[in-house]
């Protein structure tokens, strides 16, 4: 069964339903483009005052305060920020203001809203019961190579958290019918990964290409660093193959906005 699912109220937007109904104060999930092609990225060419408008838009619609929105500078590398409430907001107005050179964001405090972006890559969100901690990390190729979803558990575990309780939902990506790469790519997944030629995330195709499922890497990752498949809800979903619902960069090119991935707890049962 899909575990994002389309939630249309007001502001329309998936949802990791299962989490939500077992653990009343979460809000975890990701944006679509819609119908105003909502764009959630301060990214060079972006209108800022339109991507403001969706941001605060979609926090309105999840019930946080604007100023909860926090989101770090994405560079397609491992960097990990614990976010406190000192540091509650950064990102949410400027790109300036957003946490430097940072892929992943953990926090064990109410009242603020992980936000992280995408366009084909794929989203990683993290949630804790036991310790109640939650993250959000991107994970492009760089990032899966470089191993952030499993640095995202160590950080998780050295604040308090066991292993055995992390849950671990990866989002809507480009999928494996679409997302064709070459040695690139391949050969510095595969020192991570070192029986991808034998798994079913490749599939070779002509010239030295290979179509490959960089969602199921990651989780793979995750099981190899001691998660159990219980533990990982994965989306099929393609951003790529969905246009309606999602912008892509492969289908866009550089034009294409950016949809929000966000984990959040809400200080009461609203």
């Amino acid at each position: 069964m899909e575990p994002f699912v389309l939630y249309s109220k007001n502001h329309p937007y998936l949802h990791v339903a299962s989490w939500e109904s077992q653990y009343s104060h979460l809000v975890v999930g990701m944006s679509t483009r819609t119908e105003q092609n909502r764009n959630y990225a301060l990214h060079v060419g972006n209108d800022p005052k339109h991507v403001i408008e969706s941001r605060k838009s979609l926090t309105h619609t999840l019930s946080f305060p604007f100023e909860s929105w926090t989101c770090g500078e994405q560079v397609h590398d491992n960097h990990i920020k614990i976010i406190e409430s000192s540091n509650r907001g950064r990102g949410r107005e400027s790109r300036d203001s957003a946490f430097a050179d940072t892929d992943g964001l953990i926090t064990h405090e109410s009242d603020i809203l992980l936000a992280s972006f995408y366009a084909d890559c794929v989203p990683l969100l993290f949630y804790s019961p036991d310790s109640d901690i939650i993250g959000v990390a991107h994970a492009g190729w760089k990032g899966t190579v470089k191993n952030i979803g499993v640095s995202m558990i160590e950080k998780f575990q050295e604040l308090g958290a066991d292993k055995k309780q992390i849950m671990v939902a990866i989002g809507p990506s480009i999928g494996s019918c679409c997302y064709k790469v070459d040695d690139r790519v391949v050969e510095p997944l595969h020192q991570v990964l070192p029986d991808v030629f034998q798994s079913s995330m490749i599939t070779a195709t002509t010239n030295g290409h290979y179509y490959l499922d960089l969602k199921e890497a990651n989780k793979q990752l995750l099981l190899l660093a001691g998660l159990k498949s219980s533990q990982i809800l994965v989306s099929q979903r393609c951003t790529q193959c969905e246009d309606t619902l999602f912008f892509s960069h492969r289908r866009e090119g550089s034009s294409a906005g950016r949809m929000v991935a966000f984990i959040g707890k809400r200080r009461s049962n609203e």
